[in-house]
């Protein structure tokens, strides 16, 4: 074997020190992983060869048949698949994923942490080309490593030193069997566009464009790994209990803060990261730069994202959970606290107890969650005020807002937002009362016991 460039391949699957393990191949049959396939047997590896037929080529038939034989030849393992039905929408991305299923139960099958695949350089050329006419992330745009840890396995591309001609003209002179897909040649896709128009111009300028766009990838990359470990250290500091400290959080660069963002999101979305834009993070955005002190967005699948003052906070959004009106008979306990009726009680004036004349509204007492236009004859001022503007003059969270307790008589009429504003219906302990009303709020302070 001649050429620095093949014998870098050579030492760096060597480099590898994969002893007495199956790693598993996804092969082809076409020239790129069946050069690859010899690279690996004469390193002595056990391997999974993995074949999928996609069903797209009449010739699929034939070369399933040959990759199979040549590996019963050479004493292979050899695991095939066939994909009968795709899935409606993009073929190239639903085969992928199909492949990627079957490569995975394969890993597990045979015990296996390692995958290889025969991209190339140039299959690095026209991933990075793509991704800059479609859009990507800035990782996106660095195409792809020569090794990348996925779940509890390594994808490994010993190849992406090499192209196409390289490997062309290697399994000419070895005499390795393989196959030509015709339909390379065919303008369907993007890829093959590019493949097909784009690269041999850039090859043309320069012959060795692979190697220029690797070490583009590598910077890339290396940034990446920058941004990565930064935005990690930012997310253990300031993202606590679902929430961000907005004071530390306007401080970080503008890079950091998409980032951060980013990396939260997928906590919540995981597998349906896909659902969420760069739109989300925009709005996420704007609402930390919003001079409204309470407010919040929700997101798809019901994440509501909360202003509340100087914090931000993330959360599932349950409908179910949030609108409620129970009687109160003797004691209820909620989320945000307990309300009880009591005999009686050392507590003199307090928001944390009401005192009622059971003559002056109409029983039952009801516990309900605040409605829109909810108004409250306040204790002490004449007229009445608004409920909303009673939680933000005591800085109540958007979050807790929805699910605060408001108490009313049968006839719907505030009588108390316990710890909060009492109404004109509270009496004094020298007047006359018949039912007494507390509110254990949970957490709570010393002056509220």
């Amino acid at each position: 074997m001649t050429g620095d460039l093949m014998k870098k391949v050579e030492q760096t699957i060597k480099n590898l020190n994969i002893i007495d393990e199956y790693v598993v191949l996804a092969c082809s049959y076409g020239p790129d992983s069946m050069l690859l396939l010899d690279l690996l047997k004469k390193e002595g590896f056990n391997i999974v060869v993995a074949h999928v037929n996609h069903k797209l080529r009449k010739e699929s038939e034939t070369e399933e048949e040959e990759l199979k034989l040549y590996c019963k030849k050479n004493n292979l393992v050899f695991e095939t698949m066939s994909i009968v039905n795709y899935p409606k929408g993009n073929v190239e991305n639903n085969a992928r994923i199909i492949r990627y299923n079957f490569f995975e139960k394969l890993l597990k099958k045979y015990d296996s942490k390692y995958l290889f695949t025969a991209h190339h350089g140039d299959d690095l050329v026209e991933t990075v080309l793509m991704r800059l006419v479609r859009g990507s992330s800035f990782k996106g745009y660095g195409g792809f490593s020569m090794v990348t840890t996925n779940n509890n396995y390594q994808i490994i591309r010993p190849l992406i030193y090499i192209n196409k001609e390289k490997i062309l003209s290697y399994v000419k002179k070895n005499n390795i069997p393989h196959a030509i897909d015709h339909t390379n040649k065919e303008n369907i896709y993007t890829r093959n566009r590019i493949r097909n128009n784009i690269l041999p111009e850039l090859k043309k300028e320069n012959k060795n464009t692979h190697q220029k766009f690797l070490k583009f990838s590598e910077l890339i990359n290396s940034y990446e790994d920058y941004f990565f470990k930064e935005t990690n250290s930012l997310y253990n500091r300031l993202y606590k209990n679902n929430k961000i400290d907005l004071n530390e959080f306007y401080l970080i660069d503008d890079i950091f803060k998409k980032r951060l963002l980013n990396k939260i999101l997928f906590d919540f979305y995981k597998n349906d990261i896909d659902i969420i834009t760069d739109k989300h993070t925009e709005l996420i955005l704007k609402l930390t730069n919003s001079e409204k002190t309470n407010s919040f967005i929700t997101l798809p699948k019901k994440l509501r994202v909360i202003k509340f003052y100087n914090m931000l906070e993330f959360s599932r959004h349950n409908e179910s959970s949030i609108s409620y009106c129970h009687q109160l008979k003797k004691e209820i306990s909620l989320e945000l606290g307990k309300i009880k009726i009591v005999s009686n009680s050392n507590l003199d004036k307090s928001n944390y107890l009401i005192r009622l004349n059971s003559k002056e509204i109409k029983l039952p007492i009801f516990i309900r969650t605040r409605k829109n236009g909810d108004k409250i004859q306040v204790k002490n001022l004449k007229g009445t005020k608004k409920v909303n503007d009673i939680f933000i003059d005591n800085k109540v969270s958007t979050k807790e807002r929805d699910i605060y307790p408001i108490i009313t008589d049968s006839t719907d009429q505030i009588l108390w937002i316990p710890g909060l504003k009492k109404s004109k219906f509270d009496k004094q302990k020298e007047e006359s009362y018949d039912i007494i009303i507390k509110y254990e709020k949970k957490e709570k302070n010393e002056d509220e016991k």
